[in-house]
Formats: structure tokens, C-alpha cells, sequence
């Protein structure tokens, strides 16, 4: 009966037929007795029906209908709507007892309907799941976007999406701190638009590639953002969408600039130690076979001495050998303990006040015989220098005579060697002069060394005065020498506040060293 009363339509044509019933069941009783007077109660009957189970409104619809009924059917005049006094007032009574009835049945019903669940179709059921199932699924994706957007714009890995021509469709934060760019001016367009061509063309044959291969690769790859290099490990997949054809590319990227100039400084201080290592090898090596050299010498000629019945001429010769090589072995001693106070820092001077000139004409008359020997022309130029240092007259003397003796060694017979002695003045302002718009002259010995030898080439002239260096550090070389004399030179002039310095054109195109010393009146 529920399910009959569920529709307006139904509702009332079960009224209806309930009127029907009703009217032909009067009909049938008015032929035996006068229903006039006491039948009427019949009527009431689809009126409380129809106030149960539809409501004030079928209730109201069924009164009318079964009033007029009666008024036609029942109350003369028959067949007629027009009523008497008498019949009105029967139609009046009948009214208003449905509506007494009609009152109770509703208000009864209304608290029945609150008490007793509504029975739904299965339809709506189904459609109040899906309308359920469709809000959790919401809820769900919401706070799978909501996690999502947080980790993305939280992330320490620069995070982006692009289509296939390479416009941006997603930007993280970290992306703008990496290339130091908003997202605003992105969105919507390709690397082209605020990366060098180089770069955004080098970016598009990696993604290229990941669409053409359809899988995630790894580029390490390298920009520069202000003026600074950028490098950065990315890994980049394609996206597909529901009907596999790929849509666009994701990328994750990890900046590693500090370590890969980390990285790039520890290659290169393990390249260095390794060179350190190889030269010290090579210095082991070579400090064997020059202690070893001149002790054979030794040994020769003391074993031919020894042997008696020589010449005088023999006999000289070999003592002169003998101290040559003892000298040789002497210097080379001098040179290892030399370098040896210098790492230590135990390297004085002796300080006094001394004059350059015979210092130089010292070594010059020390190195004669060796100049004489090779027929090398020696010229030693000075403007009549006067001026004095402060300084180590024998540590002076060891540097020029390295200097002299280097440019012997390696000058060929009948080469020339220039020794030239000059004052050079500088001028010197210090913030309180520049006030006073007032400046100082310094004035330095400038001491040059030029030679016709061999030369030094170009790519070892940073590493004439190291330690351990040589240009040829092989025992089998054609000049002997530990490579210490020129790094020892360097360490006492910087002693002396001084620098020194080497110039040369390349092979075959000689040397220049000089020598820059502060003199007494800039004190």
C-alpha cells in the first residue's frame, strides 16, 4: 500500500477507485433503505484511507470529491449540483465531520512516519552510494593533492613538468631558487625564454631522448645562473596519459655545484700530492746519483794515486779532480741542508750594511775559470752604484753566485752572459699622503742575469724556483744539479724583501733572472 501511495498520480487514483467502490456499494443500499439519513458514514471511509496513507492534501481531494458525489447522487434534487436548506446543511455536517476526521488521522500518521524509517527504493539507494562513494573519493583525492603539493613544494630537489615542446607546467619552489626565477614567468614557456641557447638546447635533446627511449634517464647537466655555474643531477621519465601515448616529461633535479667543485678540488689535490709524490721520487733519485757521481770521481782517482809512478801532471790533474768533486759533493750537501732550515723555518740571516758591487765582482772572479773553460763573453754593466742594503753578504753572494752559475751551466761555448746592476725608483703614496696630495720615492737594486742558453719553455716557467723542479729530472739529463738552487735563491731574496722573477721566449731563446732589493733609504 506504501508503494501504491509513493506518487501523487497513484495517490489519487486510488482515491478514486475507493470513491467508486464506495459509491456503487450506497448505490446498491439506497435500493433496500433511505441512505440519506443514516449511510452517509460509508463515506467516510475513503477519506481516512486517504488521509493515512496520503497525506492532508489526498485527504482534502477525497473530502471534495465525496461531497460532491453525494450532493449529485444522493440529495435532491437527484442528479443535480443545486441544494435545498435542509440537503445544504447535511453536505455542510458531512464537511465538517471529514474534517474532524481528517485532523487526527494525519497528526497520527505524521507521528508514525517519524517513528518508523522510510522505506527507500533500491534506485535511490544506489544513487545515494554513489553520491557517498563520489564525496569520499573527493575528500581522498583532495588530500592526496594537498600531500602531493606539499611535498613537492617542500622538496630539496628542483621539481618540474613540461609538455612536449618544452612549455613548463609545473615549477617548484626549489626550481625558482636554482635557476633565480618566479614561476610566473615560466609557466608556459620553455627554456629558450630565460636560459642561454646553449644550455635550454642541450636540456631539450635530454628530454628528446627520454621520449624517444620511453624511459627515466639520469643526465648530469650544467648551466650558468648569474654569472655562476649551475650543475645539477636530473632524472627525467615520460608521462603517459590513459591511452599510453605520451604527454610530457618529469623532471627531478638535485643541484651538486658545491660538490662538484668539491670534487673538481679534490682531483686536483690528489693530481698535485701526486706530483709532489713523483717529484720527491724523482729528487730521491737524482740526490743518489749526484752524491754518487763525484764520489766515484773520488774514489778513481785516490785508487790511481795510491798506485804511485805518475807524472806530475797525472798527479795534479787527479788532485784537482778530486776537490772539483769534493766541492761539487760539498755544494750539494749545502743546497740539502739549506732547503732543509727553510721547511723548518730555521734559515737566518746576518744582517749589516753592505755594498752589492763587489759582491758581484766576488763571484764573477770565483766563476772565472768555468767562464774561461766554455770561451763564454761575460759582461758586467753598473752605472756606478753606490747605494747600500740591508742584507747577508754571504746569502747575497749564494744567490748570485746560483744565478752566474746557472746561466754557465746552461749556455753553450762561446755564448755571452750579461750581469747588470741598476737603482730604480718607485713612487709610493699611503692613504695619509693621498690627503695631503703627497706621495714617497722607494728606490730597489735591480740585479739582471741574461744568458744565450737553452732557454726555459713557456708551460715550466711556473715552476722555475719550486722545489724538486726540473725541466728534465731524468738521471740521464745533460746537466747535473738537484733543482734546489733556484727555490733556495727565491726563499733568502723574499728573506731580504725582495722578489725575484725569470723571463725567457722559449727554447733555445736563453733566460733572464732578476732580482729586485729594497736599498737602505726606503727605511
Amino acid at each position: 500500500m506504501q508503494k501504491i501511495a509513493a506518487s501523487g498520480f497513484h495517490l489519487y487514483g486510488f482515491t478514486l477507485l475507493i470513491e467508486i467502490l464506495v459509491l456503487s456499494l450506497m448505490y446498491l443500499l439506497n435500493q433496500v433503505i433511505d441512505v440519506t439519513t443514516s449511510a452517509f458514514v460509508l463515506f467516510f471511509s475513503p477519506v481516512i484511507i486517504t488521509a493515512w496513507y496520503g497525506g492532508l492534501k489526498a485527504a482534502i481531494f477525497a473530502t471534495a470529491l465525496t461531497a460532491l458525489a453525494i450532493n449529485y447522487f444522493f440529495l435532491p434534487p437527484i442528479n443535480s449540483l443545486l441544494l435545498g436548506g435542509e440537503e445544504f446543511i447535511q453536505a455542510s455536517l458531512f464537511l465538517i465531520q471529514s474534517f474532524l476526521f481528517i485532523t487526527p488521522v494525519t497528526l497520527l500518521k505524521s507521528q508514525n512516519t517519524l517513528k518508523t524509517p522510510v522505506e527507500i527504493p533500491q534506485y535511490q539507494e544506489q544513487y545515494f552510494d554513489c553520491i557517498t562513494k563520489l564525496e569520499q573519493t573527493k575528500a581522498a583525492l583532495w588530500q592526496s593533492q594537498s600531500w602531493l603539493q606539499t611535498i613537492v613544494e617542500n622538496s630539496y630537489s628542483a621539481i618540474y613538468i613540461k609538455d612536449l615542446d618544452g612549455r613548463y607546467l609545473l615549477f617548484n619552489h626549489k626550481c625558482e631558487t636554482i635557476f633565480n626565477v618566479s614561476r610566473g614567468q615560466v609557466l608556459g614557456k620553455t627554456d629558450y625564454d630565460f636560459l642561454p641557447d646553449e644550455t635550454a638546447a642541450a636540456y631539450r635533446r635530454n628530454e628528446q631522448k627520454v621520449i624517444e627511449l620511453g624511459k627515466a634517464l639520469e643526465f648530469e647537466e650544467f648551466a650558468i645562473i648569474n654569472s655562476q655555474p649551475v650543475t645539477v643531477i636530473s632524472l627525467k621519465c615520460p608521462l603517459y596519459n590513459c591511452e599510453g601515448i605520451p604527454y610530457g616529461i618529469c623532471g627531478i633535479s638535485t643541484e651538486i655545484s658545491d660538490r662538484k667543485l668539491m670534487q673538481e678540488a679534490l682531483i686536483k689535490q690528489a693530481e698535485e700530492l701526486a706530483q709532489i709524490n713523483r717529484i720527491k721520487d724523482d729528487f730521491l733519485t737524482t740526490v743518489s746519483h749526484e752524491l754518487r757521481t763525484p764520489l766515484n770521481a773520488i774514489l778513481g782517482w785516490s785508487q790511481v794515486l795510491r798506485s804511485g809512478k805518475l807524472s806530475d801532471t797525472i798527479v795534479a790533474k787527479a788532485l784537482e779532480t778530486i776537490e772539483r768533486n769534493a766541492r761539487s759533493q760539498k755544494q750539494l750537501i749545502e743546497d740539502i741542508l739549506d732547503v732543509s732550515q727553510i721547511v723548518t723555518g730555521k734559515l737566518h740571516l746576518q744582517i749589516s750594511l753592505i755594498d752589492i758591487v763587489p759582491i758581484i765582482e766576488k763571484v764573477i772572479n770565483i766563476s772565472l775559470p768555468s767562464i774561461v773553460a766554455k770561451e763564454i763573453q761575460l759582461n758586467f754593466g753598473q752605472n756606478q752604484v753606490n747605494e747600500k742594503i740591508l742584507g747577508d753578504s754571504d746569502r747575497l753572494q749564494q744567490v748570485i753566485w746560483n744565478l752566474l752559475a746557472n746561466a754557465i751551466k746552461f749556455t753553450p761555448v762561446g755564448g755571452c752572459i750579461d750581469i747588470n746592476l741598476r737603482i730604480e725608483e718607485w713612487e709610493k703614496t699611503t692613504e695619509k699622503q693621498k690627503l695631503s696630495c703627497a706621495s714617497s720615492l722607494l728606490k730597489f737594486a735591480i740585479i739582471e742575469v741574461t744568458d744565450t742558453g737553452i732557454g726555459i719553455k713557456p708551460e715550466f716557467l711556473p715552476f722555475v724556483f719550486d722545489r724538486f723542479r726540473q725541466a728534465d729530472g731524468s738521471t740521464t739529463r745533460c746537466y747535473g744539479g738537484l733543482g734546489l738552487g733556484l727555490a733556495i735563491v727565491r726563499h733568502i731574496v723574499e728573506l731580504h724583501g725582495g722578489v725575484i722573477y725569470v723571463q725567457s721566449e722559449g727554447e733555445g731563446k736563453g733566460a733572464t733572472f732578476t732580482v729586485k732589493l729594497p736599498l737602505v733609504n726606503n727605511l
